[in-house]
């Protein structure tokens, strides 16, 4: 169970302070995702009992929460996570979901050997404005194996690191595999403001 929200907001504001002081390099924020910005990352999506959502860098859980709350009986979830501590929480918290500790370039093996198939949508909170380029096309290579036609990706940028070079060159290389992006509207009601990328085949 999430416990009382209040509760459940400050467990996670702490278990985030002690990764962003232990490990900087590993968060890319300076807090949580906001439920308003998890919203906008599921808004629309439809999940047929069967299906697969995959979640890359779950961190507190923001997202996994309404990725749950959208899940259909008989349909799987794959999260992804690197910190040791962020993966021992999801797992306390969410004993009914699946997670996994390690990188999101090897998504593809994560998920044979769970042996889920028919990908959905890919749900990303990974901070690609602080990642290497050699982690950034980790990823997207593994993208290319994952979004086949039908399947979503979704991610999102803070508006003011949109401009900074590895975000730039992360969508870049993103549209020379799978096309133009879709961005949403800003979400403002999210430390520090952000917006929701899209891309599919």
């Amino acid at each position: 169970m999430d416990g009382p929200p209040r509760r459940k907001t400050i467990t996670d504001h702490l278990a985030f302070l002690q990764v962003l002081l232990l490990s900087p390099a590993r968060t890319g924020a300076i807090a949580p995702s906001s439920v308003r910005l998890a919203r906008a990352m599921v808004d629309g999506l439809i999940v047929a009992p069967g299906e697969t959502i995959v979640e890359f860098g779950p961190g507190t859980g923001a997202f996994t929460a309404e990725i749950r709350r959208i899940l259909p009986p008989q349909s799987s979830y794959l999260g992804i996570e690197i910190e040791p501590r962020f993966a021992e929480l999801l797992r306390r918290r969410y004993p009914d979901l699946h997670f996994v500790e390690g990188s999101a370039e090897h998504a593809a093996q994560f998920l044979a050997k769970a042996g889920y198939d028919r990908v959905k949508a890919i749900i990303c909170g990974l901070p690609f404005a602080s990642l290497s380029s050699g982690v950034q096309d980790g990823i997207i290579e593994a993208l290319e194996t994952l979004v086949a036609p039908g399947v979503q990706f979704r991610t999102f940028q803070y508006v003011h690191a949109y401009g900074l070079p590895p975000a730039v060159r992360f969508r870049r290389r993103m549209g020379e595999r799978f096309g133009p992006v879709t961005r949403e509207a800003m979400v403002l009601r999210n430390l520090p403001p952000a917006y929701v990328l899209r891309w599919s085949r």
